[in-house]
């Protein structure tokens, strides 16, 4: 149980700089980039960008509903347009005019969400081409938004992508492994219920949360450096 977003984004940022120090396999000279999925991820992520000294970035990515149930996902689509789909839909003629449809929808108000909060920020989005990128959540339930945003990610140019949440359903934790490099959990519990579950505070977080903390995360960002030194490491 987290007592709030910023304290489980305070330890899931300890973890993630374990494993970049554990992971000598990462290719030293590549930057760190923390990309929040909004606006619940946003304060997770920023604590995870201050960690690593550097602003946090968006992936706007909304859920594809089942026809008539709002509440039921059967996919995901991003801002760039990328659409992951549950592998069990049927592929008719009907069922693909539907999806498109909302895809269309959702890439407009997905991208537009994305422009605003940005501007409101008042900063442009940072590159992700070459970098090493974390994908924050505040917790991973069926997995579609978080793939999404890591196929969307691979799309901007990223060279290594992670995953990472304080709360995972087991199920998703083993279906994100199969989509990026590498998956960070700080809980997977079973049964999972919900991810509002293992918070003592769980609010909706608003669209000015969310703009506060990515002017906030200005403050301590700091020019980008090899991934050795964010972390005090000296380089060569």
């Amino acid at each position: 149980m987290f007592l709030n977003r910023e304290q489980a984004g305070t330890i899931l940022a300890k973890r993630l700089a374990e494993y970049i120090s554990a992971n000598p396999n990462l290719d030293r000279k590549l930057d760190i980039v923390v990309v929040a999925l909004p606006r619940g991820g946003v304060p997770v992520a920023l604590e995870v960008a201050r960690k690593f000294g550097c602003r946090v970035e968006l992936i706007v990515a909304k859920k594809l509903s089942f026809p008539g149930q709002s509440e039921v996902a059967i996919g995901a689509v991003s801002s760039d347009g990328v659409v992951v789909l549950n592998p069990n839909l049927p592929s008719d003629n009907e069922w693909q005019e539907y999806i498109e449809t909302q895809r269309q929808g959702l890439l407009i108000s997905t991208k537009q969400m994305e422009q605003d909060l940005y501007a409101a920020a008042g900063y442009a989005e940072n590159a992700l081409t070459d970098k090493i990128v974390f994908v924050i959540d505040d917790g991973v339930a069926t997995g579609m938004t978080a793939v999404v945003a890591v196929e969307t990610a691979r799309r901007r140019g990223a060279a290594h992508v992670i995953v990472a949440a304080p709360v995972m359903s087991l199920e998703s934790y083993h279906y994100l492994h199969a989509h990026c490099d590498n998956v960070v959990a700080l809980s997977t519990p079973e049964p999972f219920s919900s991810v509002g579950f293992h918070y003592s505070s769980f609010d909706q977080t608003t669209d000015q949360e969310v703009v506060a903390a990515m002017k906030e995360s200005i403050n301590f960002a700091t020019p980008m450096l090899p991934l050795g030194r964010e972390l005090g490491a000296k380089t060569v």
